[in-house]
């Protein structure tokens, strides 16, 4: 896994689940670029404002980071308050992201590394048999 810092990750084309650019990273959380980067801010290439997006949700493609969501969930992310990271901005940022699912492509793959095969999506177990039924014995007259 590769370590990033804040110097290595400004300027780089965010994009989302398609790979279609979003935006760019103009800023890192925490900011003052001693540690490893928790979340990136992103300023949209549409509206102009900035988003947070999570670092560890984010897949390095080749001088570009690939969101696993669709530009939509990126657009409906809670704006930054005035253009800069306030002191809530972070928590109400990981809070959107906590309870966002992944989009397209990675869902399938969440899904088939993380669920055994025989788990279907309702929770009940693939190999479970079905009860059996009969028509009703009752006759309908009309």
């Amino acid at each position: 896994m590769r370590r990033w810092s804040r110097w290595s990750l400004l300027g780089l084309p965010v994009k989302d689940w398609q790979g279609e650019e979003v935006g760019r990273v103009i800023d890192t959380y925490p900011l003052d670029g001693g540690g490893e980067p928790e979340l990136v801010v992103v300023r949209l290439r549409k509206f102009g404002e900035r988003r947070m997006v999570p670092m560890e949700s984010l897949l390095d493609i080749g001088g570009a980071l690939l969101a696993p969501y669709t530009r939509m969930q990126l657009e409906d992310a809670p704006a930054l308050g005035d253009g800069t990271v306030g002191a809530d901005d972070p928590y109400r940022a990981r809070a959107y992201w906590l309870f966002e699912e992944r989009a397209g492509a990675f869902t399938r793959i969440k899904r088939s590394t993380l669920a055994p095969r025989w788990r279907g999506s309702s929770g009940s177990f693939g190999t479970a048999k079905r009860f059996p039924t009969t028509p009703s014995p009752t006759t309908i007259v009309s």
